[in-house]
């Protein structure tokens, strides 16, 4: 049985055919998510086919989903996120490439960024102190490094989708 929340995530889809995204897996997280509470990116790997993974993005329009293909191979050195700004041991980043949304997309235009290779960026950011293999941004409290997030994440959608950015308010 679909669940309401299940269906509108995949509503919230922007790059990618109504097709694509109801083959799309679904982690039980993601599932259980409530689309109107979502307060924090949320992005995953599909465990089917691992170099796709999607970012759910909040925005003042209710969220807004992008379906990524992580480039082959890995990172060789420490690498930022684009996203979160958390710097990762070696492997740690992964270049992902989304397809534009609309007419663009179908003829094959991608706008490509570096992001967390487990796309838990938003898991990230939470972290309060640097380990051996995540350094958040130093001298940034948790809630300046989640609402950066949600700012570059709300402006890598807008771009994505050719829409004027509208972070969470």
């Amino acid at each position: 049985m679909t669940r309401p929340s299940e269906t509108r995530i995949r509503r919230a889809m922007a790059n990618c055919s109504r097709g694509e995204a109801s083959r799309m897996v679904l982690p039980a997280a993601v599932r259980e998510l409530d689309p109107d509470q979502l307060d924090d990116v949320a992005g995953w790997r599909d465990p089917k086919a691992p170099e796709r993974g999607v970012l759910l993005v909040p925005t003042a329009d209710g969220p807004v989903g992008i379906v990524l293909r992580a480039a082959a191979g890995r990172t060789r050195a420490a690498a930022m996120c684009a996203l979160c700004r958390t710097t990762h041991s070696v492997g740690g980043v992964a270049l992902f490439a989304a397809a534009r949304a609309g007419s663009k997309g179908r003829q094959g235009d991608t706008v490509g960024t570096y992001i967390c290779a487990d796309l838990a960026c938003a898991e990230h950011v939470r972290q309060e102190h640097a380990t051996a293999a995540l350094r958040p941004t130093p001298g940034t409290t948790v809630d300046e490094r989640r609402t950066g997030l949600q700012e570059r994440a709300a402006e890598f959608v807008a771009t994505v989708t050719g829409a004027a950015p509208a972070p969470a308010g």
